[in-house]
């Protein structure tokens, strides 16, 4: 018996990273997945993981294009509850750094701003609406992933950072607005992930690594970014029962980073 039989799972951006750990993780606890992305050979890849892992192909279900789009995000719900029959739980994983091909000089621009704005906050607000109908029903929970930017500036991603603050307070107010219904609402504030993590969210891999090397590793007392699957099963314990009491929270895994700082000698 898994923790998630017979449950239905929505995870958005599972191409890659965390989103496709977790749902290989969720799907060998039981779960009935969708898995979303742009990159229909990614999705694919995340496919043959689940089954390989021990899902059932018909316990799967691929829905691909922009969360920028609502028609997609409606789609998400609308073919999850035709598949499946109903959803327990939504993870809010799908993010961006930057708009893709965005140059250093256009970072502040209100291109780049709308773009990470919407991937990162606007999408989440315009699923959650979508899919709480259907999570009143079954007593379900959202988990939102969000960043250790949202407290922390990290120069210059700005508007990513922005981004996530917002997230982390809009997960306190559903959590507020949706408890007398029974859903909880929680955050995953995540810090450094791999290189691929990095791609995914606009950034090419030779920023990213300088931005590890530099700023992230001697600045974490673990002293290394994080492996997606360490984040999926953060995940999968706040979409559990067994965190059936909390809601509102703000999970911060990064490894002590944003609780480091340059003048801490931890060899006294």
């Amino acid at each position: 018996m898994g923790k998630f039989d017979n449950k239905v799972v929505i995870i958005t951006g599972s191409s890659a990273g965390i989103g496709q750990s977790a749902a290989i993780l969720f799907s060998k606890e039981g779960a009935k997945v969708t898995i979303h992305g742009q990159n229909t050979d990614r999705l694919k890849q995340t496919e043959k993981l689940m089954i390989e892992a021990g899902a059932k192909p018909e316990n799967i279900l691929i829905v691909s294009g922009s969360v920028e789009n609502d028609e997609v995000l409606k789609s998400l719900v609308e073919e999850t509850v035709k598949k499946f029959g109903k959803l327990d739980v939504l993870i809010n994983n799908a993010g961006i750094g930057q708009k893709p091909g965005t140059l250093p000089s256009e970072m502040e621009s209100m291109e780049n701003f709308n773009y990470v704005m919407n991937v990162n906050l606007r999408a989440v607000i315009t699923l959650t609406k979508f899919a709480l109908p259907y999570l009143e029903k079954t007593k379900g929970n959202i988990v939102n992933v969000s960043s250790i930017g949202a407290h922390k500036p990290y120069p210059p991603l700005i508007y990513y950072t922005l981004a996530k603050a917002a997230l982390d307070h809009y997960t306190r107010n559903c959590a507020v607005m949706y408890g007398k219904k029974g859903i909880r609402v929680n955050s995953l504030n995540p810090g450094a992930i791999d290189t691929l993590f990095g791609a995914r969210h606009g950034i090419s891999e030779e920023m990213y690594q300088k931005f590890l090397d530099t700023l992230i590793n001697p600045n974490t007392p673990l002293g290394r970014s994080a492996h997606p699957d360490e984040m999926g099963k953060v995940l999968l314990f706040l979409a559990s029962d067994d965190a059936s009491y909390m809601t509102g929270s703000i999970v911060v895994a990064d490894g002590g980073h944003s609780i480091f700082h340059a003048g801490v000698n931890l060899e006294w």
